[in-house]
């Protein structure tokens, strides 16, 4: 029997200490019981081949070890939609951290360093997809069986969204979108305060003339519709209420940025550029320029749209 035995052995190995006797000993018991059913359907003793065969049908050690244990996943069913949304949130994260960092680098070289953007992006997004998945399989499979987070267990029904329309809840994608974006806008608008001065006198790129007396009202509604994203971070449905503040923002933000794409340059070089990176800025004043302008058309688009929904919802009441 020291086939058995070495079982016994390598299956031991996968077991946690404080049941690794309880189980063997049971797993034991159970291999002799089918190898003397075995031997009395023969009629003869069993060989070190049956013993063999028993032991295959059975399955490699590490598998029936793991059969004792508590099943395990990567993140249970009950996790797995705050799981989700905590994905969405750190991709929200990484794209505004890897946007600042670009603004930085073209403030500093004027060079559009978009594989560098698109590179961080990559390796940020899976930095972060594996330490929340970590975090969730700790979640997920608690030392001691008992869970460490419930985060549904208090949900009141009284509490649910009034939603008559599929639109009316807000996406993540779309959350992720909007605040990235206009938080990224609002500390590019800001820049000079939040870099010190030996940075800003090494500064090669800034706002043109012609577009400086706009950067504060652009700032003031970016900064307005950054708390209207917070907003709806935490109440992710849409009312007419919210619909209202939108259109309205929506409708401003796209005549400024209309009245902006109009100009003839939204950066200038602010020092003396020796190594041709002027050409960069032209390219990159004609890109601003043309995406002002459309992104003021997709925004009175927007408008309309919130207009629509406020008169469905009136409607529905």
């Amino acid at each position: 029997m020291k086939l058995i035995d070495r079982y016994m052995s390598a299956v031991s190995f996968y077991l946690p200490a404080r049941r690794r006797d309880e189980i063997t000993r049971e797993l034991r018991a159970n291999i002799l019981d089918k190898l003397e059913n075995l031997a009395e359907q023969r009629g003869w003793a069993v060989t070190e081949q049956d013993v063999s065969a028993v032991l295959k049908e059975l399955g490699h050690p590490q598998q029936i070890a793991n059969s004792f244990l508590p099943a395990q996943q990567l993140v249970t069913a009950e996790l797995f939609p705050f799981y989700r949304q905590v994905l969405g949130y750190g991709v929200i994260f990484v794209f505004v951290l890897e946007s600042i960092r670009f603004g930085v680098v073209f403030l500093n070289s004027g060079h559009l360093a978009i594989a560098a953007l698109l590179s961080g992006l990559v390796v940020k997004a899976l930095l972060m997809f594996a330490l929340v998945t970590g975090v969730f399989y700790v979640l997920s499979n608690p030392p001691g069986g008992d869970p460490l987070f419930k985060p549904y267990q208090h949900w009141i029904p009284e509490q649910l969204p009034p939603v008559i329309h599929n639109w009316q809840r807000i996406g993540t994608g779309e959350q992720a979108i909007e605040f990235s974006s206009n938080l990224f806008l609002f500390l590019l608008l800001h820049y000079p305060l939040f870099m010190p001065d030996e940075v800003m006198a090494s500064l090669t790129i800034g706002f043109a003339a012609s577009s400086k007396p706009w950067i504060p009202w652009l700032a003031a509604v970016v900064g307005f519709s950054l708390l209207f994203n917070m907003w709806n971070l935490r109440f992710s449905f849409w009312t007419r209420s919210k619909l209202t503040v939108s259109a309205v923002l929506n409708l401003v933000v796209a005549i400024l940025l209309l009245c902006m794409s109009r100009l003839s340059a939204i950066i200038a070089e602010s020092g003396v550029i020796t190594d041709g990176r002027i050409v960069s800025i032209d390219l990159a004043n004609k890109v601003i320029t043309a995406g002002l302008f459309g992104v003021g058309l997709w925004l009175l688009f927007q408008c309309g749209r919130d207009l629509y929904r406020i008169w469905q919802l009136s409607r529905a009441f």
